[in-house]
């Protein structure tokens, strides 16, 4: 079982670290022309907050699970 956890946190890291570089070529490439106010920034901070909560849920099920509780 360790290997495949293993294998799916790297796909999930590697997943997250795409998504962060994604947002943060959104954020510098409209940056310096977007329209009035905060909201064009909401799609890059959706897509971070997005993938990262369910991995925060998924890890600490994995880590119960690892306790033997």
């Amino acid at each position: 079982m360790r290997p495949a956890i293993f294998r799916w946190l790297k796909v999930v890291l590697v997943w997250q670290v795409a998504v962060v570089l994604v947002s943060a070529t959104y954020v510098a490439v409209l940056g310096s022309k977007h329209p009035g106010g905060f909201a064009w920034v909401a799609p890059a901070i959706g897509a971070i907050f997005g993938t990262a909560m369910p991995l925060q849920l998924a890890v600490i099920a994995i880590m119960r699970a690892g306790r033997g509780s």
